[in-house]
């Protein structure tokens, strides 16, 4: 894959996941979400960003200019990373809020396959590097995306008599 091509894919799937964590964050009734939503949808603009910033340096200057990456602000709760405990007491018909984390999670996942095969495919240190750091933020999602669904799929399935799945 040609690097204009690598950053196209990139940074549409930055946007993407924007989009897809505005809806939850605007849908969502649940406080602690809307708020983790809003958040990771403002991580996944700043990448996208990041990402249209470092093209340009290169198509400029054919050289690649890091900048350093805030790292995921850790929302850090005893059982859930994203919604409130009072969530999981309302999880009848919540259908959109558990889709939303499905999808997100697949979201990630891609985008740290992605991000690690363009780090493998590359020689330059610099954009290896920068986009090893990429995956690496797109995994702390992922494993906070993660940890949620597991906190809240069980409790899903039996409150919406998912009978096969229990």
């Amino acid at each position: 894959m040609k690097l204009k091509e690598a950053f196209t894919q990139a940074m549409k799937s930055e946007i993407e996941g924007r989009e897809l964590y505005k809806v939850a964050s605007e849908r969502s009734e649940d406080p602690k979400a809307k708020e983790v939503f809003s958040y990771l949808s403002k991580e996944e603009d700043s990448h996208y960003h990041a990402l249209r910033e470092l093209y340009g340096s290169y198509v400029n200057d054919e050289k690649i200019v890091l900048k350093t990456l805030p790292r995921l602000a850790r929302f850090e709760d005893a059982e859930s990373p994203i919604f409130s405990r009072d969530f999981k007491n309302r999880l009848a018909g919540k259908h959109f809020e558990m889709s939303a984390l499905s999808i997100a999670i697949k979201l990630e996942y891609d985008a740290i396959r992605f991000y690690k095969g363009m780090a493998e495919s590359t020689d330059d240190k610099n954009l290896r590097e920068f986009f090893l750091e990429l995956s690496n933020w797109e995994q702390t999602h992922y494993d906070a995306l993660n940890k949620e669904i597991s906190f809240l799929q069980d409790e899903y399935f039996e409150k919406n008599n998912f009978a096969p799945f229990l």
